[in-house]
Order: C-alpha cells, then sequence, then structure tokens
C-alpha cells in the first residue's frame, strides 16, 4: 500500500512485493482453509479425520511448495517451477481426496452445507493448476476473485450448517441455498473460461460478478445474515456471555456481508465503468480483508477453545479490532479515490504537493490491519487468562 500511494521505499522492499499474494494467497489463506477443513468436516459428521499423518503430509507439501516459489521469486531460478507444481499439487490432491473421503459420511442435517465445500475443493485445485501452470490470464480481477472464492465457499458451507442457529436456533432457508449453489456453479464456470480465453472477456466478466452477487444475496437471505426473523424472545431471555456471543456473531456476519456485496458491485464496475487500479484494489481488499477477515475473526474464538482446551470469555471482547479493520477499509478506500487516480497528477503542483503529505495518512491502512490483528490476539489472550485466573481463585477458595 505504501509503494502503491507514492512513499518511497527501500528497493531491496520493493522486489518483495510479488511475494504479497504467493504469502496471502498460496501461504495463508490455502493453510488456514486446508486447517479449518480438516478440523470443521469431520465435526460436523461427529467421526475422526481419515488420516492425521496424511494430513501433516499435505501441509508440509504446501510449505514447501512455498519455500521453492520464494526462492525462484527472489533469485529469478526458472528451474524450481517443476518443484513448486508438484510439491503445491500434490499438497492440494492430498488434501482433496481426505476431505473429500470424509464427505462421503453423509450428515444428519443441513447435508446441502457439503455442496458448498466440493465447490470450494473444485476451485482450489484449478486456480492452483491455472496459476502453475502459467495457462491463463493469472494477473486479472476474475483470477484474484476465483483464488478468493475458495474461501468464501468453505465460508459459506460452515455458516450453512451453523450461522441460523447461532443467530436463533432456526433452520436455513433450502430453497435459497440451492438456488444459491445454482448461481455460483454458473459464476465459477465463466470465470474459469475468462480467465484461460480473451474472448468475449466483458460479456464473461458481467455474467460472472453477476452471478456472484445473485449467489451471495440468496445466501445470505437463507443463513437471515441481515435477519428477517423475529429475535426478540431471544434477546430478552439471553444474557451475560450468551448475550455478548450473540451480539458479537450479528454484528460480524452483517458488516461482513456488507463488504462482500461492496467488493462485488465495485467489480463489476471495474468491467462496465472502465478498468481502474481503485476499483481493483478496493474489490479485492472488501473481500479478502471485510468479508473473509472479520469473518474468522468470528468464528476463530468459537472453534479455538476445543483446540487449545481453553474457555474463552466473550463479555471480555470489545470492537477495537473491527473498529480498526473498517477504519482501515475506509482510509484505503480515500486513499485510492484521491492520489490513485490520473486526476492526482493533472493538479497543480502546489496542490499536487499538498496531497502528497497525505500519503502518508493513507498508507497508515496496511498498518491499521497489522494493529487490527496484534489487538485482536492480545484481547482473546486476555480473555483466556482472566478465566484461568477465575478458575484458579474458585479452586484456592474451595481449598
Amino acid at each position: 500500500m505504501m509503494s502503491i500511494l507514492g512513499i518511497n521505499v527501500p528497493h531491496w522492499f520493493l522486489r518483495t512485493f510479488q511475494l504479497h499474494k504467493m504469502l496471502q494467497m498460496d501461504g495463508f489463506l490455502t493453510l488456514l482453509i486446508m486447517g479449518i477443513g480438516y478440523m470443521i468436516i469431520p465435526r460436523f459428521r461427529n467421526i475422526q479425520l481419515g488420516s492425521v499423518k496424511l494430513a501433516y503430509v499435505s501441509f508440509i507439501l504446501i510449505l514447501a511448495s512455498l519455500i521453492f516459489q520464494f526462492i525462484q521469486a527472489v533469485n529469478d531460478d526458472k528451474n524450481l517451477v517443476i518443484c513448486v507444481f508438484v510439491s503445491r499439487i500434490s499438497g492440494i490432491i492430498i488434501f482433496l481426496a481426505i476431505v473429500f473421503w470424509t464427505l462421503r459420511v453423509r450428515p444428519k442435517v443441513l447435508g446441502l452445507s457439503d455442496y458448498f465445500i466440493a465447490l470450494c475443493l473444485v476451485t482450489l485445485i484449478t486456480v492452483n493448476v491455472i496459476d502453475l501452470s502459467g495457462y491463463g490470464y493469472t494477473n486479472s480481477l476474475i483470477h484474484i476473485q476465483l483464488w478468493l472464492l475458495f474461501p468464501v465457499l468453505m465460508i459459506f458451507g460452515i455458516e450453512y450448517k451453523t450461522l441460523p442457529s447461532f443467530l436463533g436456533f432456526i433452520r436455513p432457508r433450502k430453497a435459497s441455498a440451492i438456488a444459491s449453489l445454482v448461481s455460483i456453479s454458473i459464476c465459477m464456470i465463466s470465470g474459469f473460461v475468462s480467465v484461460i480465453s480473451t474472448n468475449m472477456s466483458l460479456l464473461l466478466s458481467v455474467i460472472f460478478n453477476v452471478t456472484l452477487f445473485a449467489s451471495v444475496f440468496l445466501f445470505a437471505s437463507a443463513v437471515y445474515a441481515f435477519g428477517g426473523f423475529d429475535n426478540r424472545e431471544i434477546l430478552r431471555l439471553i444474557k451475560g456471555e450468551k448475550k455478548a456471543r450473540y451480539n458479537l456473531t450479528v454484528i460480524h456476519i452483517k458488516i461482513s456481508f456488507l463488504f462482500l456485496f461492496i467488493g462485488i458491485t465495485l467489480a463489476i464496475l471495474f468491467s462496465l465503468v472502465g478498468q481502474y487500479f481503485v476499483f481493483y484494489d478496493l474489490t479485492i481488499h472488501s473481500i479478502a480483508i471485510g468479508f473473509i477477515g472479520l469473518t474468522i475473526a468470528l468464528y476463530l474464538p468459537l472453534m479455538l477453545p476445543p483446540i487449545v482446551g481453553k474457555i474463552i470469555h466473550f463479555t471480555n471482547f470489545n470492537k477495537i479490532p473491527l473498529l480498526l479493520i473498517i477504519m482501515s477499509l475506509i482510509i484505503r478506500v480515500v486513499g485510492d479515490f484521491i492520489l490513485a487516480q490520473p486526476l492526482y497528477s493533472s493538479l497543480g503542483y502546489i496542490w499536487s504537493s499538498s496531497l502528497r503529505i497525505l500519503t502518508y495518512f493513507f498508507a497508515l491502512s496496511g498498518w491499521l490491519i497489522v494493529a487490527a490483528m496484534s489487538a485482536f490476539v492480545i484481547m482473546m489472550h486476555k480473555s483466556m487468562k482472566e478465566v484461568e485466573h477465575s478458575e484458579q481463585d474458585k479452586v484456592a477458595a474451595g481449598k
């Protein structure tokens, strides 16, 4: 973000810019979704993971591919292309095999979530093959959106299973979910065709984003993301820890889906109005940070307790991480519109120089994300620590 907005950074740092996608998408998102899949999907069925050892092998292969890719990017060594391809695809195939083997056991309720997860797996393997084979236009916005689509679909699979019960002990709307699946399938097909072909690129781009918007709208309706049910009785009965968790869920879900809609709308503008960088940049970060990031921030405290063997106290949570993320995205929007446009260079020298001073303010956008992540980790650690102390106090009082 700093270099995009015109701040001078060291030359060696600019060389690492190409590693951003590798670390965020190939690394963080892929490993995170694999970990979530290994943990959540068997739990939906009350069964054990098929092979823990193979799961570890898949992680090792993905990490090895990242190391090969890092060396290849830094040294511009084309000889490692095969090593990256083989290790990455092998790791993903193992992940797909384990998850599909687990999916063969049908859940007792809400089995429709499996179809979103299956589409997630198809998207993951397809975008990696296209990316690593060098076949296709891997810097296009649709290609990046397809990369982001695989975590979005995993989130949809988990939310279809869990979110309605979190919000009001209700069942999701099955018809809306099926319509969402049909729409997202059309979206995926048009996206893959668009990435590997230049024919009808504008039409395919519009079809991709319109069907994606429709799918998200239908899914949000299916899981009651923006309400649509009477929760007054629930709010009257719950209090304390349950009410804190409920309020956290409601606010994160509404804001995250709002950012997802904004991101898709900006992508449509990118296709129809003009391929301006501002639309490209804000589409990616609205979806990646606004939707995926906030949803992870919601579900992580719910998934972490059985892993670490501790209880997280939601009454100790605050809205600082959420506010920092929102501030970051707002600053990024303003910075992109003011400084990343041709208008900036056409202004007078004095006015242009004055605006350049603001680049240091707009460049805070990325650092606010770092601050939000740090505040979130500290908040979670503090809530777990306070619970531990309270339990120790009870033991001491009993003696």
